[in-house]
């Protein structure tokens, strides 16, 4: 089944639907097995390490690190590890409450989303994993709120790996930033000059730069801070607001941390310096 994240976010947010079980299985290299069926309930396969392919209803799979599958309840399966190494993975199985067939047609399909590989996602799994272990309503909670945690984390992560040219878009939010550091900027407003959501936005940046958006300008506007420290004679609190801050101490603090020094203490040493040349 073809999936629009956007359809698909929407019945999430919408519907209402349970945890059934958390279950991690360790298969052996050339395990095989046809002719079963998934569980009465729907639900959602992590691969962690290995290989191997499933046939949904028929439609072969090949599962991976890096990849999501889901599947419908009661649904034709087959399956076999491939490869030399085991086949380690875990399955989310959920229950829609309600008339699944007419408000969340996904529940009853089998797709596969592509978030690519996520530390923060594996993490959040082996948490719930192990809160599952617990009974109790409060563990059920706890539970529940995790697996709307690594759903936002996946949608939200398959859903930049669609977009076309990604690599250019954040070329160019960085050249916008670097032209417009003197701004008030912020994530949601840059996002939404690119169609995206803050979320979608702050991925994409972090994963073509190496930092999040945030940091990038705060580490753009010290190097021109510093740039102006050093060659000009205005005040902190003109540089500061040159640079993009309302707030002297603010500035001086962010400027401290990143450089060791405050503004006050690199003019005083620019100053001496200058003394001493002349």
């Amino acid at each position: 089944m073809k999936v629009d994240i956007n359809d698909l976010s929407g019945y999430f947010a919408k519907i209402n639907f349970s945890v059934v079980d958390i279950r991690r299985a360790v298969i052996e290299p050339g395990r095989k097995r046809f002719g079963t069926v998934t569980s009465p309930f729907s639900g959602m396969i992590f691969p962690l390490r290995g290989r191997s392919r499933m046939f949904l209803d028929g439609v072969p799979y090949d599962m991976e690190p890096g990849k999501v599958f889901h599947g419908g309840p009661n649904m034709p399966l087959d399956k076999e590890v491939l490869g030399q190494s085991k086949w380690d993975f875990m399955v989310i199985h959920y229950q829609v409450h309600g008339n699944t067939q007419g408000t969340f047609p996904y529940a009853l399909s089998h797709y596969e989303l592509s978030p690519g590989y996520n530390s923060g996602i594996n993490d959040t799994l082996h948490q719930m994993y192990h809160i599952y272990a617990t009974p109790g309503n409060l563990s059920a909670l706890k539970i529940k709120s995790l697996f709307f945690i690594i759903l936002d984390e996946l949608l939200t992560c398959a859903d930049c790996r669609l977009h076309n040219g990604s690599r250019e878009l954040v070329a160019e939010a960085a050249e916008y930033m670097k032209n417009h550091y003197m701004e008030p900027l912020t994530v949601p407003e840059l996002a939404r000059q690119y169609g995206l959501s803050s979320k979608q936005f702050a991925y994409l940046f972090q994963k073509h730069t190496g930092m999040s958006p945030n940091k990038f300008l705060i580490e753009y506007r010290m190097r021109r801070a510093k740039e102006l420290l050093c060659t000009t004679a205005c005040s902190v609190a003109e540089i500061a607001e040159y640079v993009g801050y309302s707030d002297p101490y603010y500035f001086s603090l962010l400027f401290k941390k990143r450089t060791g020094l405050s503004p006050s203490t690199l003019q005083v040493f620019r100053k001496n310096k200058k003394l001493i040349t002349n």
